[in-house]
């Protein structure tokens, strides 16, 4: 069973496996500023899915955001005080294998509403 409170966060802030991955890289290099470029070579994935990610992230009060020197913006590990314990929770649970599979089961089960969640109603609407 997961914790409610982790279960609250997947649903409110990590509702992809992109977004479980990108918190699992930036917890674990918690001094980390990078572009979204660079963050999607690193983890070998698409520009387009990591910068919704990151942006989504952004939002729900995940990860931070400012702008590089050079003028690109830079994403930085940056939690809310609200989600601190939670993600705490998620990244202990996910060592244990069990529950890191209910985890992954349940972020992919969420993973296929997320973008109708975050979606404006009006772009769905027949003019």
């Amino acid at each position: 069973m997961i914790d409610l409170m982790i279960q609250r966060l997947l649903e409110k802030a990590i509702d992809t496996p992109v977004k479980l991955h990108l918190l699992l890289i930036f917890h674990e290099n918690v001094r980390m500023e990078a572009t979204a470029s660079s963050i999607a070579e690193r983890v070998c994935r698409d520009i387009w899915s990591v910068s919704q990610a990151l942006d989504e992230m952004v939002e729900d009060g995940v990860m931070g955001r400012s702008v590089c020197p050079k003028g690109d913006l830079c994403y930085r590990y940056a939690p809310l005080p609200e989600n601190h314990e939670p993600i705490k929770r998620l990244i202990a649970g996910y060592d244990d294998p069990i529950e890191r599979d209910l985890l992954q089961r349940l972020i992919r089960d969420l993973s296929t509403y997320a973008a109708y969640r975050r979606s404006n109603a009006w772009e769905y609407q027949i003019v």
